[in-house]
């Protein structure tokens, strides 16, 4: 039995306006997971090994390519991740005003064709965004989205898993398409919109995942402006009993993280 791999991120950074495809948001979703298991925290001066063989494994819709492709899919998507940026919306404390950073999500890619692996390091923002979690944060496994296609899917599934206990999320139409970072001229017609990225994402959300998601537009006016989402967790009993253990795995990563520093801190000086 394949063991489940568990995903969590800050919401701030489940929120943040960014667009990856498929594959590169399949490289950032097993390097969390990869942390996780392996009870260490991200740094930005240790690489995330990740082997075409690994990777393949892990999500079932390439598993069928042979090898060689899996491994070239990698460093293709390495190589566009590495030119990515993400943009993450948060309160500067300093001055309590709304702030803006826009940073990319690595620093380093490198590749190794005799080993058949690439490894990545991030930056530290996004690591602290990925490791170094305070209040608010969302935690799925990673097999709910292995079987995804749609890089939409993903962001949209991880959007309204922060609400599976409320059962409900209204995403507002201009901000959706900010956060997916969808351009001006795709999906002009909001019904193109609908049909693409609404109904296409809650295709395999409801297919693939342990959510059923059902939506209604809303107007203002005569325009639509808002999507209200309906959502169902089909675990919610089994999950119950799982989230103490994940707790302690989060707080255990801390602690690491955090000795780590002190550690570096006290060589300094």
């Amino acid at each position: 039995m394949k063991k489940a791999e568990l995903v969590v991120k800050s919401n701030r950074l489940i929120e943040a306006s960014y667009r990856l495809g498929m594959n590169e948001q399949r490289i950032i979703l097993y390097s969390i997971c990869r942390c996780r298991e392996e009870q260490k925290t991200l740094f930005p001066d240790l690489p995330v090994t990740i082997t075409a063989d690994a990777f393949s494994k892990q999500f079932p819709s390439i598993n069928s390519i042979d090898k060689t492709n899996v491994y070239r899919q990698l460093k293709d998507a390495m190589d566009t991740l590495y030119d990515r940026s993400v943009t993450i919306h948060d309160t500067d404390p300093a001055s309590g005003h709304a702030r803006v950073t826009k940073t990319r999500w690595i620093s380093a890619a490198s590749y190794v064709d005799g080993a058949g692996h690439i490894q990545v390091i991030f930056t530290p923002e996004v690591i602290k965004y990925i490791t170094r979690l305070e209040a608010e944060f969302t935690s799925y496994q990673l097999e709910k989205v292995g079987n995804m296609t749609s890089a939409h899917a993903v962001r949209i599934y991880e959007l309204l898993a922060q609400h599976r206990d409320i059962g409900m999320r209204t995403l507002n139409l201009t901000w959706l398409r900010e956060t997916l970072q969808i351009g001006p001229d795709e999906y002009k017609l909001t019904a193109d919109f609908k049909k693409w990225v609404i109904e296409s994402a809650i295709d395999q959300i409801n297919k693939h995942s342990d959510l059923t998601v059902s939506y209604k537009p809303k107007k203002t006016g005569r325009a639509i402006t808002d999507f209200v989402f309906k959502i169902k967790d089909r675990e919610r009993k089994s999950k119950a009993a799982s989230t103490a253990s994940d707790q302690a795995a989060r707080e255990k990563l801390e602690v690491l993280g955090q000795q780590r520093f002190d550690t570096e801190n006290d060589e300094q000086f």
